[in-house]
């Protein structure tokens, strides 16, 4: 009798043992002290793209620190390393994350001498630790999009290079073909899901395309909706809008104009002189940081009313696309040329630097998924960066034989011949 109730205990006590560990691998833990992550990624066994938490709240993958991730991608720090085997880039190929063909990876000990990005050995020196190298002699690795939408492993390993040690990232609209900025020791990894799409309503399904001729999905929920967009996530929320508390702000604000139109009269004239002069300081400091990053390359200074004046006051219809790092829009110049404009995102207090330094390599560098830079805009508070426009349409239409897609308001009006020509990507064999 007791040995019959000493089994039964023990197969009770295995059968929640179990229903626990079972619970436990489809549980996902989503928060890193505090910081959470959408779904599909987590920070345990059940979670579909498993990420690290350290015990100070860092976010990592496969080693390397993650800074970003968005609805497609996910970025890491890949600092400069000397002599690192390039077998190393293997763990950041996973059945649901690979390198995407927006990144330049730099190269050492390489036996061909080809390469297909052109980097000065003089910024990178500047740039990244390479000093501490004995063979500073890099090469720049790069591919050019051909439909694919993230790398293999053998399109690094056959370029016969022993060692990696860094990547530079191109940050590239897909939509517009055409770059935006460029970031050393940054990668940028795609990611995905398998199998048949599984969105939730309000949600469009993106379809990967992988080498070997195989495929992954990802989901991201309609304009006006917010959310993860997946089924088995949070799926896709309407924005609520908050029309009520706008009205009452605006009969508020009328009411205190009314009563202080005066005050405010006075105030404005004497604001006026003093905002004049504010300006012309804030000019001349532009023009001068202008020219210690950009010496005597053609980079035109924009004052911020001619960028507003171009862009139509930033209007949504003439947004091209909002990246990790700002916003694009369609504009047109006083000359009637077409132009990109990009308005970047304030980071952090050193977002005049970083934006020098980008203005700095851009003005140098040689790459051939680069637009060429024609301008840039400090004043107000904002960092403004302008660049050629690329009216080649997206690449899915190129590649299904469709006709470019035509540009915002009148810009196709004012194309000149040579931006008519197809464009060299498309071109190479």
């Amino acid at each position: 009798m007791i040995f019959r109730d000493s089994i039964i205990a023990f197969l009770f006590a295995s059968s929640i043992l179990t229903s626990i560990g079972a619970s436990n691998l489809s549980t996902c833990n989503k928060s890193c002290l505090g910081r959470l992550v959408d779904y599909p990624f987590g920070f345990s066994g059940g979670c579909k793209i498993q990420l690290n938490c350290s015990s100070v709240g860092q976010i990592s993958l496969a080693g390397f620190q993650v800074y970003n991730m968005t609805s497609d991608s996910i970025m890491i720090v890949f600092p400069g390393k000397c002599y690192r085997p390039i077998e190393e880039i293997k763990k950041l190929f996973d059945q649901h994350y690979a390198p995407t063909w927006q990144n330049g990876l730099l190269l050492q000990n390489c036996t061909s001498s080809s390469s297909s990005c052109v980097v000065p050995a003089s910024y990178l020196e500047s740039s990244v630790k390479l000093q501490d190298c004995k063979n500073r002699n890099l090469s720049c690795h790069a591919v050019t999009n051909s439909g694919i939408d993230v790398l293999s492993y053998e399109n690094i390993s056959r370029t016969g290079c022993k060692f990696l040690f860094s990547s530079l990232f191109v940050e590239w609209s897909v939509k517009w073909n055409s770059s935006l900025s460029l970031d050393f020791e940054t990668l940028q990894l795609g990611w995905w899901l398998t199998g048949t799409c599984q969105c939730s309503a309000n949600a469009t399904c993106t379809i990967v395309h992988l080498p070997n001729n195989s495929s992954g999905y990802r989901c991201r929920c309609n304009d006006g909706f917010t959310g993860d967009g997946f089924a088995d996530g949070q799926g896709c929320r309407k924005v609520s809008g908050h029309r009520g508390g706008t009205k009452i702000a605006v009969l508020i604000g009328g009411i205190a104009a009314g009563t202080s139109c005066v005050a405010v009269a006075l105030a404005v004239i004497c604001c006026f002189f003093r905002r004049r002069c504010t300006t012309l300081k804030s000019q001349m400091s532009a023009r001068r940081l202008l020219y210690e990053a950009a010496g005597s390359s053609s980079v035109h200074l924009y004052t911020y009313k001619e960028i507003e004046r171009a862009t139509n006051g930033f209007s949504e219809k003439q947004r091209l696309g909002t990246g990790a790092y700002g916003t694009v829009y369609a504009g047109r110049v006083q000359n009637d040329e077409c132009v990109a404009i990009k308005k970047i995102k304030h980071r952090d207090n050193e977002s005049i630097e970083q934006v020098m330094n980008e203005i700095k390599l851009l003005s140098s560098v040689s790459h051939p998924n680069l637009v060429r830079l024609l301008g840039c805009c400090i004043e107000n508070g904002e960092q403004i960066l302008v660049y050629e426009y690329m009216p080649n349409g997206t690449l899915a239409q190129h590649l299904q034989g469709q006709k470019g897609r035509a540009l915002p308001g009148q810009c196709a009006l004012q194309l000149p011949p040579k931006l008519l020509r197809p464009s060299p990507i498309f071109t190479r064999p």
